[in-house]
């Protein structure tokens, strides 16, 4: 069927698809099967834009989120390091504050010279403390945490690298300012462990392919897909119709993608001409699949 088909034409066509795919559409005129079809078409386009509008929201609430835990985290490290330099601006000035009050009601010469003598000490540290941003660590506890987390990652990751060297390694990565270039340098010549690598959903089995990126479920005989595909905590489940509508979508956990899957592309053939919505289809499925769950 081509742009120049008459009316009749593709009433014919639809009406041999549609049979195909075994819908009983005799009782419809070829007006009104052409008007359902369009009508049809209307409604898995708003489907369709409702679906990615949402999937985009949700994109966007994700990395709003990563965002905040990053911030918040940063927040916490600035902090930690204003209140340290607080605390040794205000312990310099104590120094200050001490020898002052050390001071006798009359106080001798060489007394006085010992006061100066601080209060250029302690103005020579504030000087530093402000110029020095090294000063402004508290310590070098979190160098070392993030160097520990370094070398943990990197070496868990690898096989084949002998328990002397892994000791050296971790000596060495773990001193203050410790350079890791040894400990890359070895752990590359480690077998990367499969478990490192990107881990496969414990749903995969048969009829699943991996995509890249998303899943795909393919019963054989049935027409329809299933596609699956993860944003942050959450899995998304996208139902095809043999001739790629868009008949239901919705979001559910990874131990529940397999019998989810598997009940949605049942379930496809009645949702072929239904009038409710995708995401409306997807919400029945999944209340069906644990009413049986529970039976």
């Amino acid at each position: 069927m081509n742009a120049k088909s008459t009316p009749t034409q593709r009433a014919a066509h639809l009406r041999t698809q549609r049979e195909a795919e075994g819908e009983n559409v005799s009782h419809l005129s070829d007006l009104d099967l052409l008007n359902d079809h369009i009508e049809q078409r209307a409604a898995e386009q708003i489907d369709t834009r409702d679906r990615y509008m949402g999937l985009l929201r949700d994109q966007r609430l994700h990395g709003e989120r990563v965002r905040a835990a990053a911030n918040q985290a940063f927040k916490e490290r600035i902090q930690i390091i204003a209140a340290g330099a607080v605390e040794r601006q205000l312990r310099e000035l104590g120094r200050l504050v001490s020898a002052v009050e050390a001071l006798p009601a009359q106080p001798k010469p060489e007394r006085i010279d010992r006061v100066r003598e601080v209060a250029s000490s302690v103005k020579h540290m504030l000087r530093l403390l402000g110029e020095d941003s090294t000063e402004w660590k508290l310590d070098n506890n979190y160098d070392l945490v993030q160097a520990a987390r370094t070398v943990i990652g990197v070496l868990k990751a690898r096989d084949g690298i002998p328990a002397d060297e892994v000791i050296r390694l971790v000596g060495e990565a773990l001193t203050p300012n410790g350079n890791l270039r040894d400990l890359f340098t070895v752990a590359d010549s480690g077998a990367l462990k499969p478990e490192f690598a990107r881990q496969q959903p414990s749903f995969l089995g048969p009829d699943w392919a991996d995509r890249n990126g998303h899943y795909a479920y393919e019963p054989a005989g049935t027409g329809a897909r299933v596609v699956a595909f993860n944003l942050g905590n959450a899995w998304y489940l996208d139902l095809y119709s043999p001739t790629g509508a868009l008949l239901a979508y919705g979001q559910t956990t990874e131990l529940q993608v397999a019998h989810l899957a598997a009940a949605l592309v049942a379930a496809a053939p009645d949702m072929v001409g239904d009038g409710a919505h995708a995401w409306m289809r997807f919400e029945r499925t999944v209340t069906r699949l644990m009413q049986a769950t529970a039976a």
